[in-house]
């Protein structure tokens, strides 16, 4: 309660003194003529878009020079990315407003990317490094009527790095840190991490571009001892990922980019929670893409967007397990701008969505020593056919409305229509800029192949989630000060769940929930610039279900704050803070053979950030030191989570 008190009290100063927000926007353009897309699919300023929509940019990438992606989502309003701050070969599940990983939908570059092979069919974060993005746009809240299945509770889509207006640029970054617990003493650097990224543009229109980073993370196990004088032996990770780019933008009306990459990792792991063990599982995605943009009018615009991903799954344990499995996914639609007057107009998307998934697997099976195939591609695959269209309204003098309506038909089940209706209204008086809207969305989402098929646990009987979201919310704005609050409400029928048919013989299986389920929760978020030098954010999540007092790795309570001052010119200073409450957890005892229940510790972290760059060069230094106050907490039980750790690094330009 305590902790409670002192959290919920920073969030209350923060507002009083008038200097809260998301961290959203580190430029000096005004907050709501920011521009975002992925509410519509059309560029819009902020105080056009019905929905809050979270922007990241380069500049807020490279202020955090240390994070990784999971670190830096886990910054905004809504988001919990389990597993971020344990050891680096720990799996992630991604939270939003008390959802699940698989009703998160990722983009790259505008294409659904998924790992067919995963429970959940979830994209790994871990196969794209933060060196590469050039931005992320977040939508919250269910979004199947514009980007299909399992666009249920959020929407991340990010974006890779640009080519620039004119001739070669050129970044090398390297950093150091350490990686232990609460437990263990800052013995020395146990963390690497290199990357060289180049992006080029010729006079006659051709974009190029090359990425390739190296991780090498140790010094921290997996499992956590249930004996505070025993250490287990740390478990390292290791990962490359490269990319490469090449297209052609004439700078008027087409431009067309591919690339491909190549991303890997070895993550050795223990045997489960509070056990050690001598595993690693080796996971590596092949993945290629193609974007296209054609305005063949002064009103009209072609968009084309695809990815292939080859995902290679192999774990050496006891059980050894063997996963090949391949996605494609295609969103081709076109925009047109309908000019109604002088100030309004109508903005429509007629697109089409094709998405193709497949996996095999193997094993080796008890007293064998050769793997068996217990599903082939032939059989275990689905496809989605999605026809949608879209409509966003704008009066010109604040109403504005966007609505649409997708067909999903996947081979396995019948077709269902999910769509939505968002209506908003701006009122700008003076510098003042308030906007209040409301939403009514559906979400359709079909259950994963590994659900469906896999060996001992697949049910092929499965049905469909289906869910709706209602949302409301009001912002208020001006020049760089921003204040926002939303409420949502999520029913949900046919929730698939892996449940325990016959504890004695170990049989499980994944089955869709008999009962209805309600998510509901309030969301508050804040931002100022104060004298051109001191950037104040601030955010509070509120998550629960109905019947459930502790939800699954997911805080019912959680605060997020930070201050980034321009100390001198070119050194900036960021301290950040976060509160989690106490969220609830199952693990399986090996003494015992049976599910216990627990309830984990609410924690508090205060990270602290330093940049500075040269002026003559383009050289930049960073250092960080995470978890400042070593606050020892669990995200998953069971398992190790990081301590005190230092960071330092450097950033060349060219």
């Amino acid at each position: 309660m305590k902790k409670q008190i002192i959290a919920l009290s920073a969030l209350i100063a923060v507002f009083v003194s008038g200097k809260a927000q998301v961290v959203q926007d580190s430029t000096a353009t005004k907050l709501e003529e920011v521009i975002v897309t992925a509410s519509s699919k059309f560029e819009l300023k902020r105080k056009d878009s019905g929905k809050p929509v979270i922007k990241i940019t380069r500049a807020d990438i490279e202020a955090q020079r240390s994070a990784n992606i999971a670190d830096l989502l886990n910054q905004y309003a809504g988001i919990e990315i389990n597993g971020a701050r344990s050891n680096a070969g720990q799996n992630q599940s991604y939270f939003v407003r008390g959802g699940n990983s698989r009703q998160v939908s990722f983009l790259i570059d505008g294409a659904q990317v998924n790992d067919p092979s995963n429970i959940a069919g979830d994209f790994d974060l871990r196969l794209v490094d933060i060196d590469q993005i050039e931005e992320i746009e977040i939508l919250k809240g269910a979004a199947s009527t514009l980007y299909g299945a399992n666009a249920s509770t959020a929407v991340i889509n990010i974006k890779l790095r640009k080519a620039p207006t004119s001739g070669v640029r050129v970044n090398v970054a390297s950093f150091i840190g350490t990686n232990k617990s609460v437990e263990q003493a800052n013995n020395g650097p146990d963390e690497y991490n290199n990357s060289i990224q180049l992006q080029g543009r010729a006079m006659n229109g051709l974009t190029y571009g090359v990425g390739l980073n190296h991780q090498s993370t140790n010094g921290l196990s997996a499992a956590e001892s249930a004996d505070d004088n025993e250490q287990f032996e740390s478990d390292a990770f290791n990962r490359i990922n490269l990319l490469g780019r090449i297209g052609y933008n004439n700078n008027k009306d087409f431009k067309l980019s591919s690339y491909l990459s190549f991303d890997e990792y070895v993550a050795e792991f223990d045997n489960g929670a509070f056990t050690d063990g001598d595993n690693e599982t080796y996971s590596r995605q092949i993945r290629w893409g193609t974007n296209m943009n054609w305005k063949y009018s002064e009103k009209g615009e072609l968009v084309y967007n695809d990815v292939s991903t080859h995902t290679r799954r192999d774990t050496r344990s006891n059980f050894p397990s063997l996963f090949n499995a391949d996605g494609y996914s295609l969103d081709l639609y076109n925009k047109y701008t309908f000019d109604l007057d002088n100030e309004s107009s109508l903005k429509t998307i007629l697109g089409f969505n094709f998405q193709n998934q497949t996996y095999e697997d193997f094993s080796i099976p008890f007293g064998s020593t050769e793997f068996v195939q217990n599903t082939d591609k032939d059989n275990v695959n689905f496809q989605i056919y999605d026809p949608y269209f879209n409509v966003v309204y704008l009066s010109g003098t604040g109403f504005n409305v966007n609505v649409g309506a997708r067909y999903n038909l996947h081979s396995n089940y019948d077709g269902q229509f999910v769509y939505n209706l968002n209506p908003s209204y701006r009122f700008d008086i003076g510098e003042h800029v308030i906007k209040a809207y409301t939403s009514y969305s559906t979400a359709y989402i079909t259950p994963s192949l590994f659900q469906l098929y896999a060996s001992g646990f697949g049910n092929e009987n499965l049905e469909p989630e289906e869910n709706a979201t209602l949302e409301a919310g009001f912002t208020w704005s001006k020049d760089q000060t921003s204040i926002g609050l939303t409420f949502f409400q999520r029913e949900e029928q046919n929730l698939v769940q892996f449940v325990t048919i016959d504890p004695a013989n170990f049989i499980s299986q994944y089955q869709n929930e008999d009962k209805n389920l309600t998510a509901r929760g309030v969301e508050i978020v804040g931002q100022t610039l104060l004298f051109e030098k001191l950037n104040l954010t601030a955010n509070y999540t509120f998550t629960e279900r109905d019947n459930e007092p502790l939800l699954r790795r997911i805080p019912k309570h959680k605060v997020n704050a930070s201050a980034r001052i321009e100390a001198f010119e070119g050194a900036f200073i960021t301290a950040r803070y976060q509160y989690n409450h106490q969220r609830g957890d199952v693990f399986f005892d090996s003494t015992t053979f049976m599910t216990q229940n627990v309830e984990l510790d609410s924690y508090q972290l205060v990270d602290l950030d330093g940049t500075y760059k040269l002026k003559s060069k383009e050289v930049t230094f960073f250092a960080g030191v995470a978890n400042i106050f070593d606050e020892d907490f669990q995200e998953v039980v069971g398992f190790q989570t990081r301590g005190r750790t230092y960071k330092v690094g450097v950033r060349l330009g060219f």
